[in-house]
């Protein structure tokens, strides 16, 4: 994006808890947040009063991004993703939820297997349509085209077989890719990777390879290891 990336593009976290993925970010003007629960929202709000977090208190809203139309977003946001210019310059940053349709209901949220986006794009969605953040990639692919996707989230959207479908559709051209451990984040345990990978969904390729740098939960540099999706060949 280059070194003043900040300053030339938007950036929306529309899963962002507390705001944590925020942290460290500079124009405060070109960012906004968003999430499912108002308690979130009460945090960051006490975050940026407290010189906590850098943002605008009005940019930071509660958004259902699985449910709510589009309608209820701040009107500079709107004027942003109904602007075809303007969106080739939004960047959606986000670590969004990595449960599966039970364990979401469980939490006491709508099932997500009720959720309008997976009601609407279940049929491309196909086995993946369990997966909650396949559900906000679906979304921002096909309701906010050309932006900029930059998403932590396990790697099976990327080789899982039960993802052929997903990878069908989502046809963008990934860039940069790093992969970590799961406990590397706060709250998540088991003995997975987890990638950050940056998609221009402007560009429509499909996905069949790449090679991602590998980091310990220190932040060291360990090796390089590619990655090949699962029977690419036969919806090539």
């Amino acid at each position: 994006l280059g070194e003043d990336w900040q300053d030339e593009y938007y950036v929306w976290d529309c899963a962002a808890g507390t705001g944590n993925l925020l942290v460290g970010l500079t124009n405060k003007y070109n960012i906004w947040a968003s999430t499912l629960d108002a308690q979130d929202v009460k945090v960051m709000h006490d975050l940026i009063a407290n010189n906590k977090l850098n943002l605008l208190e009005k940019h930071v809203f509660q958004f259902d991004f699985l449910n709510d139309q589009f309608d209820k977003l701040p009107q500079p946001l709107q004027d942003i993703i109904n602007d075809p210019e303007k969106r080739k310059k939004l960047v959606i940053y986000i670590n969004p939820p990595y449960k599966e349709a039970p364990q979401y209901g469980s939490m006491g949220q709508k099932a997500v297997e009720q959720s309008v986006i997976n009601k609407k794009y279940a049929k491309q969605l196909g086995q993946g349509n369990r997966e909650l953040f396949a559900q906000f990639f679906t979304r921002i692919y096909h309701e906010i085209p050309s932006v900029v996707l930059a998403e932590f989230s396990t790697l099976k959207i990327l080789q899982g077989p039960h993802f052929v479908d997903f990878r069908n559709f989502f046809r963008a051209k990934l860039g940069r890719f790093f992969v970590v451990p799961a406990d590397t984040f706060d709250n998540v345990s088991g003995n997975f990777p987890i990638g950050f990978m940056i998609w221009n969904t402007a560009e429509q390729k499909v996905f069949s390879s790449a090679t991602a740098d590998v980091f310990d939960k220190n932040g060291t540099l360990i090796g390089k290891k590619s990655f090949r999706a699962y029977d690419y060949e036969h919806y090539m």
